[in-house]
């Protein structure tokens, strides 16, 4: 039962054409201070990161969040943190291809975090954390 479950599934993702990894989260970034937001705070907001690694001797991490269309435009986001040996944030970097976003000012956007809608390519409501 378990294997039909999965294989419809599947089948149902190939025909909508649509394939999503990571986890959504708000584009707003103004909440992150350098050298004042600790690893604590960013994790009790977002979560576990989707990536970690080393950047330069400085640990980070990544949160993404990627939706692919077999069929149409696809759209991706990042949020990459930069983390001093204090454990605060040295640095940040926010990329997406998301038309909200794009259109913000200089591509970050500095509006409140609120629930996707569905009308919106990208947003998933069932997957919102904020």
């Amino acid at each position: 039962m378990r294997f039909i479950k999965s294989f419809v599934a599947g089948i149902a993702m190939l025909a909508a054409g649509c394939v999503t990894s990571g986890k959504y989260f708000a584009s707003e970034t103004s909440w992150i201070k350098p050298n004042k937001t600790r690893q604590e705070e960013v994790r009790g907001l977002l979560g576990d990161p989707f990536m970690v690694g080393n950047s330069g001797g400085s640990p980070t991490w990544t949160y993404g969040y990627y939706r692919y269309k077999l069929v149409g435009e696809s759209f991706t986001k990042e949020l990459k943190f930069y983390w001093n040996g204090d454990r605060t944030v040295q640095s940040f970097s926010f990329n997406s291809s998301f038309p909200d976003d794009v259109s913000g000012a200089g591509g970050r956007s500095e509006r409140p975090a609120s629930p996707p809608s569905t009308d919106r390519p990208g947003n998933d409501p069932g997957d919102v954390r904020r």
